[in-house]
């Protein structure tokens, strides 16, 4: 368990085949709920962030507009009707006012300049409204500088608003997963339910708290329980082992290299080596080298090498005991033959090679290494030569009969 918390529904029992990804064991765990409530709310603060960046977006965006509305001189009117739907906040109003009032400024002079042509009015009031509409002008360019810069900037704001309230969603996502012992970031992880759903079918309620405190540990491969530590209602604490979950297809071989055997240290990892069951009706078989240790246990005086082994068929069970033939030189190529052809007398080792139907003739040779049944031959015999394999030990006493004879 990579959490603590109370167990409340235990799925299976030693002996249960189980896929991977079925349901084993459910555990409330206060400490999960409250981390996947964290979630749900940083994830409904990243909502929020992210409509109010569109919200600044759309703003910008529509003041763009406006403001190139109002370099081109759009009439009022014409841009209130195709501004109506356009996001502006609390900008046009400001815009548009002091828009008119440049307009309407610009409309006075024009009257005053044609009235001061015809002598009615006097120049001075031209002057002064001339004054007006250029103040007006410069406080609509400075409410369009000032609205942009502060749209600009507000949407900046959003947009680290939003970036924050995504690290830290992750980082709270992170947290949960850490909780449930996940190394990789899975979003079914951090839900209630892994699969939206209790074990028992029920569909699970963010808003419940059980649902949020709720954990589902599931089978990583499939494969067979062989030990069930624990019941509902018993408290766990995080790093229990809960179950016991075994898939024999595959087995290691341990061994220990005493130092006599330390020859065998010329092993690499992927070598072949022989495998003897202890029990009878197994046949030898071939495993793989995983690892030859380096460090010498100072009890056994030992260094332990592990090996792979195929098990699809189920012959070999964890805990059984077998020999391990190792080789303790490096493989080369010898003459052999059969240890069951090797006879010897008067301190001689031979063979017997046959001379024809029901004829056979004693050939010496100098034997080497004594290796799965079979003799090297130093020298004595060569390639393909034929040589009793069994039966021998009869026409040794033939030999010896004829001898006293």
């Amino acid at each position: 368990s990579a959490t603590g918390g109370i167990i409340t529904a235990v799925r299976v029992n030693p002996g249960d085949q189980v896929k991977a990804g079925d349901v084993l064991i459910e555990i409330s765990s206060p400490e999960v709920g409250s981390a996947r409530a964290d979630v749900l709310q940083r994830a409904a603060a990243l909502k929020l962030a992210v409509e109010s960046l569109d919200w600044e977006k759309d703003i910008c965006d529509g003041l763009a507009k406006l403001s190139q509305a109002i370099q081109d001189r759009t009439p009022v009117d014409r841009i209130k009707q195709e501004f109506k739907n356009v996001t502006l906040g609390k900008n046009r109003e400001q815009l548009l006012s002091a828009y008119s009032d440049l307009l309407l400024a610009k409309s006075l002079v024009s009257a005053a300049q044609d009235n001061a042509n015809s002598g009615i009015v006097p120049g001075r009031l031209v002057a002064e409204r001339t004054n007006n509409r250029d103040n007006a002008e410069a406080v609509l360019l400075t409410a369009l500088e000032s609205l942009t810069y502060t749209t600009n900037v507000s949407r900046r704001h959003a947009e680290a608003a939003v970036e924050d309230a995504e690290r830290r969603l992750r980082i709270s996502r992170q947290s949960v997963l850490t909780l449930l012992g996940h190394s990789d970031a899975d979003e079914h992880s951090t839900s209630p339910a892994s699969d939206g759903k209790t074990a028992d079918g029920k569909t699970a309620d963010v808003a419940d708290p059980e649902s949020l405190s709720l954990v589902q540990l599931r089978a990583p491969f499939a494969g067979t329980i062989e030990r069930r530590n624990f019941s509902p209602s018993e408290r766990v604490a995080a790093g229990d082992g809960l179950l016991t979950l075994a898939d024999t297809a595959t087995l290691w071989v341990a061994a220990d290299l005493r130092e006599r055997e330390w020859g065998a240290l010329i092993l690499k990892q992927g070598d072949e080596i022989v495998v003897e069951p202890a029990t009878p009706g197994i046949e030898p078989l071939v495993a793989r080298v995983h690892f030859v240790g380096r460090e010498v246990d100072p009890t056994t005086n030992a260094i332990p090498l592990v090996a792979v082994i195929d098990n699809a068929n189920g012959q070999l069970r964890p805990g059984m005991f077998v020999r391990v033939v190792v080789p303790l030189a490096e493989s080369r190529e010898a003459l052999t033959v059969p240890e069951s052809s090797v006879l010897e007398h008067d301190g001689k080792t031979f063979v017997f090679t046959p001379d024809g139907d029901a004829s056979f003739h004693r050939v010496d040779f100098i034997p080497g290494l004594h290796v799965n049944g079979k003799v090297e031959v130093v020298s004595g015999l060569y390639v393909e030569q034929q040589v009793v394999s069994h039966g021998g030990f009869y026409l040794k006493s033939e030999m010896l009969l004829e001898g006293e004879e």
